[in-house]
């Protein structure tokens, strides 16, 4: 027995011996693919601001645009490609509309953003979406975006509002200009759109 286990054991040694020499260092365990968020991280946005309800505006894509794209967000997030979107998981509702929102169709984005949410409330970054992938997980701020391209400004001031309770853009990243942009976007229009 113990000469079968030594092999095995000089092998493990030299690895550790390589990785060490190389400088490489042992991977971080891998999280769960919901970690609780840290006690300092505020709970989901308050249910007082309204951003889901607003007045539908046409799609851009047709339906069959719109199946081929699902079946590629299907396939990226590693889910069969007979998976209903109804029972996919938040990833993939997220990752579509990113998807839809780069192809112009904020109508169905904001739909996907809002179905995303709904499943997995907590912002996060780094939030592992499949496998290996990590990815910023954003929903309101993403949220306000469409509702920015959809003249839906109180529904995006209200998103703007869940986004920053729930610090989801941090003043050191790059997308925190955009916010700010954003910002400043829907308070003009909301001016100009006061009775």
């Amino acid at each position: 027995m113990v000469s079968r286990l030594f092999p095995l054991l000089v092998c493990a040694l030299l690895a550790v011996a390589l990785t060490q020499a190389r400088g490489y260092s042992a991977p971080a365990p891998l999280p769960p693919s919901d970690p609780p968020p840290p006690a300092s991280v505020p709970a989901p946005p308050p249910a007082a601001r309204d951003y889901k309800s607003f007045e539908r505006r046409p799609t851009v894509l047709s339906d069959a645009e719109l199946n081929r794209l699902r079946g590629v967000v299907l396939s990226r997030c590693g889910l069969a490609p007979a998976t209903n979107p109804t029972s996919a998981p938040w990833y993939f509702h997220y990752e579509l509309g990113l998807e839809l929102e780069r192809r112009g169709d904020p109508q169905r984005a904001l739909d996907a953003f809002l179905e995303a949410a709904t499943r997995k409330a907590r912002p996060a970054r780094m939030s592992r979406m499949y496998g290996m992938w990590f990815k910023d997980y954003t929903p309101y701020f993403e949220i306000a975006k469409a509702h920015v391209a959809l003249g839906n400004w109180q529904c995006a001031a209200d998103a703007l509002h869940a986004s920053e309770t729930a610090r989801e853009v941090g003043q050191n990243e790059p997308a925190y200009r955009e916010l700010q942009e954003l910002k400043s976007e829907v308070k003009a229009a909301q001016r100009r759109h006061r009775p």
